[in-house]
């Protein structure tokens, strides 16, 4: 018996490659054969640099510019009702009971938000971010955590109750490296056979801490120091390639980007290491160990959530002293251990964070719209300070 078809309406800032584009672009198809006739809505003040993939993946694009005002409001609720959407899934920290609020009042069968990263708030923001999500909440607003970071951040920060779903990698395309691609994708970047190769994907915030990783390159002494393959958005005026020149690094780091195919990357690495300062989930991290990659994370909420799944990954602190550590044990770990990582993370992988597994999960929120009506949300209520 084939399925009503499901309209759904994704809310995104900018579409950048990032953990949440990512993910649903690689599960169109699955989404797809599902009976989903999904769109995508950029709020970003551009579409961003990922709008032809979610185009060529067979969603709809559509841009409204975010701007503080009744009339984007009004706007985008307008957009929302004449797309006569069964399910509207939210997916932005920035102005998150805002947009749930104007989803609310044109009454989807379903609407959700998944919250995709650790937001550890205090104060006055702590307390407003609280009554924001309970208030959504008490509305109807289904929210899911992507990890168990991120649920424990939700109910211990705000009281929030939330549905986990751990997020997923394109399991179909990041799979356990043979000798021949590993040959291949070092070919490619000439890159020596004996050259021990880490590789970082991320952009270059803060958070991602890679400032700390190319001081940690400076602490191994230069006739150990493995080649380091550095993918993702720079920052304005490139400030780390600075900071690697100042360290006389130059010929150590190779700064490739925002590279459209990391997965060369990771085939040619001998192991991945992510300094983050804090995770949601690491999609990034997930996709290295599908390949069969030894890894190096920092001891930190989203990252830390791998421990039981994944034994001998190499946990650290956040500083460089520690990073490098971190490393120069990764690089100690013997040939027959690193094989047995190589046979081993690819089937943790799939079977814990497979996109099947996710995808079925939210299709059993998303097809309670088969079954509901357009005005089953509670009125507003004021939720308690």
């Amino acid at each position: 018996m084939s399925l009503q078809p499901l309209r759904v309406l994704h809310v995104l800032g900018e579409l950048k490659p990032s953990g949440a584009e990512t993910m649903l672009v690689a599960a169109a198809p699955l989404f797809h054969a599902h009976g989903v006739e999904a769109e995508v809505l950029s709020t970003g003040a551009s579409e961003g640099p990922f709008a032809e993939r979610f185009r060529a993946a067979g969603y709809t694009v559509r841009h409204l510019p975010f701007g503080r005002s009744p009339a984007f409001f009004l706007r985008e609720r307008q957009l929302m009702a004449a797309g006569k959407y069964d399910v509207i899934h939210l997916h932005g920290e920035k102005a998150n009971f805002w947009h749930g609020l104007v989803a609310w009042s044109v009454r989807p069968a379903v609407l959700l938000r998944t919250v995709h990263n650790v937001f550890p708030f205090t104060g006055n923001l702590q307390w407003r971010r609280g009554w924001q999500r309970r208030t959504l909440h008490r509305l109807g607003v289904q929210h899911v955590a992507i990890s168990d970071s991120v649920q424990r951040t939700e109910a211990r920060h705000y009281r929030l109750p939330t549905t986990l779903i751990w997020n997923w990698y394109d399991s179909a395309r990041f799979t356990a490296t043979s000798e021949a691609e590993r040959t291949a994708a070092r070919q490619a970047l000439d890159i020596a056979p004996d050259d021990f190769v880490i590789a970082s994907i991320g952009n270059c915030s803060r958070v991602k801490n890679h400032t700390a990783l190319i001081q940690a390159l400076a602490r191994i002494p230069a006739a150990k120091r493995p080649l380091y393959l550095h993918a993702g958005l720079e920052e304005e005026h490139q400030p780390e390639r600075d900071l690697a020149r100042s360290l006389g690094l130059e010929t150590r780091i190779r700064f490739i980007g925002g590279a459209s195919d990391v997965l060369t990357l990771l085939r040619a690495a001998d192991a991945y290491v992510m300094p983050s300062l804090y995770e949601g989930f690491g999609i990034s991290a997930i996709e290295a160990l599908a390949t069969g990659l030894p890894a190096v994370f920092t001891d930190v909420p989203g990252l830390r959530d791998f421990k039981s799944d994944f034994p001998g990954l190499i946990y650290t602190g956040t500083s460089s002293e520690a990073l490098a550590h971190g490393i120069e044990a990764l690089m100690q770990i013997e040939p027959s251990e690193r094989a047995q990582m190589a046979r081993l993370y690819p089937q943790m992988t799939r079977r814990r964070f497979g996109m099947e597994r996710g995808v079925e999960e939210y299709l059993a929120i998303y097809r309670r719209a088969a079954g509901s009506t357009r005005n089953d949300y509670p009125l507003l209520e004021v939720d308690e300070a």
